[in-house]
């Protein structure tokens, strides 16, 4: 490799370390006594008492606290576990299980320092024997992780997880110590420690998992190595997390306790009347309600928009007709208004989307593919004319598939749309969060209204892991494409940014082409947010990102004012 290349590549993925301003609590005069809280983290001046350091919101209840086989299932707790890195409001990697990491020359061994000290929230030391087990339990088949294609590019894991094996220890991680842990890739991986920061990236008790089962993660057996421990779980009404004095690491939480409020799916599609009753202290907004909270004296605010890595498309079962056929597929990307979505039914939370990688996300394109799928219905007209249904005759009812009530509004426009432009029926189908996620693997799903949130700020992520084809069973979409699959597979491994970034923008160019979706729009984030619910960063770029990273458990508080 090019010792210039070698150097930049280590510069980049070697830990970060963010001094900016916004990064640093500001020091107490000196006639002002510094309090502490219980694990022995100084708390900011304007922070209220300890006893009224407790934040509160509301999220499905979990299945399972499992988040490292089971992400969905597990969304709300993602703050219970320390992987080996963190990534922090500005998108950088930090040190967090691991104190340092380096890379071999070759790019394909990354070797992780762990930090001394560290223990579980029952006082076992946390050692590289515990990252080892759960890696390779990670994409264990016998695990069922509907996210094991996230971890492909280890040595052996993909051939682990699909069965061509059965031995674990084939799999590239290894515990060379109780510190130090080596993870090994087929292909030279510049963004392996990225992996390492994603929610799933943790290690587990093996103790525990071993000795119960799936039952493993429920009260009084949920072992974990974050700043906050389980303390209770109430089944159908809230769970509670305290801080745990056994973490040792740089990720100390200020409030005492966490408690998160079970809300039943059914009631997710708005309202805010929990959040104005002071039950909760930040609420996620829906576009149906911003024209109510936009025009009320206190709720407007503290309203907040920020920008979201998140990607909303519309993805077939290119497998069976119609949505075999090219041009059916092109019809229906000419047949919708992404502007009157945005404008009208987002309430100007979206802006029209032409491809898979959001504004500002490394690899954003810009407005270059937006020709390609445009609004333009008298293509769309001749496009399914070509495909053998003129005015939409003969073509089959289809039935589009949402996994919220939310979404429903903007699947009832595409339902409009394609109705008015191309005299297509479609139907909508309303499927609770879990069963979809069975039915989009098991590509029982013709047709779907769905959304992608980045997982870490890298072109692989949101092209690769989601697109790259694998066996049913084993990736989110069945559309394929030989060519797409070439070009993120060289990327992957290509050290050169410049030419890496190339690749991925050609695959991004047949993405479109070839629709394996029709990207709709990039969302962005509306939340509600108590003026004593303090500590949230904004990024460089003046924003406020922290509930979509979830790092702001970390550093939020809440100030003396106000409650």
């Amino acid at each position: 490799m090019n010792p210039g290349l070698l150097l930049c590549f280590l510069l980049l993925f070697l830990p970060v370390f963010n001094l900016a301003q916004d990064d640093v609590t500001p020091p107490a005069s000196s006639a002002t006594p510094v309090e502490f809280n219980t694990v022995g983290k100084a708390m900011p001046p304007d922070a209220a008492p300890l006893a009224r350091q407790i934040y509160t919101f509301h999220l499905p209840e979990p299945t399972t606290l499992d988040i490292g086989i089971a992400v969905y299932e597990a969304t709300g707790a993602v703050f219970s576990f320390e992987g080996l890195t963190r990534l922090d409001h500005n998108n950088e990697l930090t040190p967090a299980g691991a104190d340092r990491w380096e890379a071999s020359a070759d790019g394909t061994r990354w070797t992780f320092h762990l930090r001394r000290g560290a223990k579980w929230s029952d006082g076992r030391p946390v050692t590289a024997h515990d990252f080892e087990y759960a890696f390779k339990r990670m994409v264990d088949p016998a695990s069922a992780n509907r996210n094991a294609s996230f971890y492909y590019e280890i040595e052996g894991a993909k051939a682990f997880n699909q069965g061509l094996t059965r031995n674990a220890d084939s799999v590239g991680v290894r515990a060379i110590d109780d510190h130090t842990l080596e993870i090994r890739t087929t292909l030279p991986c510049p963004y392996l420690p990225y992996i390492a920061s994603f929610p799933t990236s943790v290690p587990v008790p093996r103790w525990q998992v071993e000795k119960y089962g799936p039952g493993w993660s429920e009260p009084g057996r949920f072992v974990t190595n974050s700043t906050f421990k389980l303390v209770s779980w109430d089944h159908g009404s809230r769970f509670e997390f305290v801080l745990d004095p056994n973490y040792n690491g740089p990720h100390k939480g200020y409030v005492e306790r966490i408690i998160g409020k079970f809300l039943d799916t059914r009631m997710m599609a708005g309202g805010t009347l929990a959040y104005e009753n002071d039950e909760i202290d930040q609420q996620d907004v829906s576009p149906i309600d911003l024209p109510r909270i936009r025009s009320h004296p206190r709720l407007s605010r503290e309203l907040d928009i920020s920008k979201d890595f998140l990607t909303h498309f519309l993805f077939f079962n290119a497998d069976f007709p119609p949505f075999d056929n090219l041009k059916v597929r092109q019809a229906i990307s000419h047949a919708i208004d992404r502007e009157i979505i945005c404008r009208v039914l987002l309430q100007g939370m979206g802006t029209p989307a032409w491809s898979m990688l959001p504004p500002g996300f490394p690899g954003y394109a810009g407005s270059k593919y937006r020709d390609i799928q445009r609004f333009d219905p008298e293509l769309a007209r001749r496009r399914l004319h070509e495909a053998g249904y003129p005015g939409g005759r003969g073509f089959p009812r289809i039935e589009m598939w949402v996994n919220t009530i939310a979404r429903q509004q903007v699947g009832q426009a595409i339902q409009e749309m394609l109705k008015s432009h191309l005299g297509i029926d479609m139907t909508i189908r309303v499927v609770e969060s879990i069963s979809y996620r069975t039915a989009q693997y098991q590509r029982k799903i013709p047709f779907s209204l769905i959304q992608y949130h980045y997982d870490y700020p890298d072109p692989n992520n949101m092209l690769a892991m989601v697109w790259r084809s694998q066996p049913a069973g084993y990736s989110r979409h069945p559309w394929r494409n030989a060519a797409f699959d070439r070009l993120v597979d060289e990327a992957a491994s290509e050290m050169d940014a410049t030419r890496r970034f190339r690749l991925y923008d050609q695959a991004q160019r047949i993405l479109s082409e070839d629709v394996g979706a029709v990207f709709l729009y990039y969302g962005m984030k509306a939340s509600l947010r108590k003026p004593w619910l303090k500590g949230i960063k904004r990024d460089r770029d003046g924003e406020f990102p922290f509930w979509g990273n979830n790092t702001g458990y970390f550093d939020i508080y809440i100030g003396d004012a106000g409650r």
